[in-house]
């Protein structure tokens, strides 16, 4: 062989070894999922032709561990079943939104024990909300809206202390308000989304207690009846309160006023609210956009 053609495959060699060597732990995991999936094409980037931080939707950090995998609206068919979670030691993002998955949240999700935000809504994930979410000890925001999921575990559910913003909306949730909410105070939950589920009964008038800064509140779409909680009026912060197409009755309080900072108000559709709508709503809330309290009994007039 010649001393040239020895050298230009120990260069072709070494090239190769390097391009392996450049497959992260998280990149064989990810690679192994990627098999298991189908209309997988936006994936192509994804082998070992190429070093893990190049690929499609993964984003890596300076000692080239994956920080982030935004995978959102690519119509992934397939389940989480072969995503081994203990790979990613460094995984700050996951974002799944949009795509056909299917099946169940796998439990040992919560070995993402860097992860602040986890994105799976408008999939078709099924059973049990996982309660090991609450073992997640950064996370900051969880969006699960618009898939099949039930009702977590109370007793096992942790409280969600970190969290800033939980979407729970359209699944299959049922029974009264989720304690996990109520289990303890949580200073740092601004935007709660549990519209368009099944839950019924009273809404409980410790929720401004438990959560006093909320910012956006959609309790729309459910099963709701009773007072609306005269409290809420202690949620000085709130910006958007969505209650329509519930069951609730009785009056809008006139401790509503002190929401000074009220955007959007809508109690729309509960068809047995009733009474004068409070004049001291109209003179303190100056920022309004959106007000609806359409198909109810309300009576009296409105201030000019």
């Amino acid at each position: 062989m010649a001393p040239q053609y020895k050298l230009s495959c120990l260069t072709a060699l070494h090239m190769l070894l390097c391009i392996a060597s450049a497959i992260s732990p998280e990149g064989e995991a990810l690679l192994r999922w990627k098999s298991t999936l189908l209309n997988s094409t936006y994936l192509s980037s994804w082998s070992h032709a190429e070093s893990t931080c190049n690929w499609f939707g993964v984003t890596c950090g300076h000692a080239g561990h994956v920080t982030a995998l935004d995978l959102s609206w690519l119509s992934l068919n397939g389940t989480l079943d072969a995503l081994y979670f203990p790979a990613f030691r460094n995984i700050t993002t996951l974002d799944l939104c949009g795509n056909n998955l299917v099946g169940t949240i796998p439990e040992n999700i919560s070995l993402l024990l860097t992860l602040t935000y986890l994105d799976l809504s408008n999939n078709y994930f099924v059973g049990v909300t996982p309660h090991q979410l609450g073992k997640l000890p950064w996370i900051h925001y969880i969006d699960l809206g618009n898939n099949y999921l039930t009702n977590p575990d109370p007793a096992k559910f942790l409280p969600l202390s970190t969290v800033q913003t939980l979407h729970l909306n359209d699944n299959n949730l049922n029974g009264t308000f989720p304690q996990f909410i109520l289990n303890r105070t949580n200073v740092r939950l601004e935007d709660l989304d549990l519209s368009g589920n099944f839950f019924s009964g009273s809404i409980p008038e410790t929720l401004p207690d438990m959560v006093p800064n909320l910012l956006f509140l959609d309790m729309s779409s459910n099963m709701f009846s009773g007072l609306i909680p005269s409290e809420f009026g202690n949620l000085t912060s709130l910006e958007s309160l969505h209650l329509s197409w519930n069951m609730l009755s009785g009056g809008l309080p006139p401790s509503f006023s002190m929401m000074g900072q009220i955007l959007n108000f809508d109690v729309g559709n509960n068809h047995l609210l009733s009474g004068n709508i409070p004049l001291e709503l109209f003179s303190n809330w100056t920022e309004l956009g959106f007000f609806s309290i359409a198909n109810n009994s309300f009576t009296g007039s409105i201030p000019r």
